[in-house]
């Protein structure tokens, strides 16, 4: 076995175990096999980069450090509890090395915009607003989202958007995101994750 699919391997096991889940519920969630988790966790078979991803996402965690790791070892000198247990300064570096090299022009724009652009917002004010709502049951988030787009829309309707040559949302993703959510709360869930959405029904 490759040292590289060692630390793929490596990656996912710590992954897991840091989200507290069982390789069972992993699993279910991907509608996968236990024996495939296994296998994959040892090394003994290869996964595809979808898969990769999909594992990640079914366990809420951020890929980029894990990926990070995996593709430049040298760069955590702890390994992987350098990921785990991350000091501000390495998140501070984790953000800048996201926002130089991997995050798409739409999220640099719309960051840009949150930091810096005249929208009558303190920025500052926005990222509480954003993280007390994390912190609140989906449900209650599921409401405060459905308000968003309506109040969204109502202003396209309207033409009363306040700022129409700045970035837009993407209300194809906000709308898919809120059907997701859906789904989740009818499951009895906390979170959601749009891979498991039926977008054709």
């Amino acid at each position: 076995m490759s040292a590289y699919r060692c630390r793929v391997a490596e990656a996912m096991t710590a992954a897991r175990e840091a989200a507290g889940v069982s390789q069972r519920e992993l699993a279910d969630r991907l509608g996968r096999d236990k024996r495939t988790i296994q296998k994959w966790e040892k090394g003994e078979m290869k996964i595809a980069l979808e898969d990769f991803l999909a594992v990640f996402d079914a366990l809420k965690v951020q890929v980029e450090p894990y990926s990070k790791w995996i593709r430049h070892p040298e760069l955590f000198p702890n390994g992987l509890s350098d990921i785990l247990q991350y000091s501000t300064d390495k998140k501070r570096a984790a953000l800048g090395d996201f926002y130089c090299r991997q995050a798409s022009p739409m999220e640099v724009e719309q960051e840009y915009y949150f930091l810096f652009a005249d929208h009558g917002s303190d920025y500052h004010g926005m990222y509480q607003q954003w993280m007390a709502n994390l912190l609140t049951p989906l449900r209650d988030r599921r409401r405060i989202c459905a308000q968003v787009i309506e109040n969204y829309n109502e202003a396209l309707a309207t033409g009363t958007i306040t700022d129409p040559d700045a970035p837009q949302p993407n209300m194809e993703v906000l709308q898919a995101c809120y059907e997701a959510s859906a789904q989740s709360i009818q499951n009895g869930a906390n979170g959601y994750t749009m891979l498991s959405l039926d977008l054709n029904r």
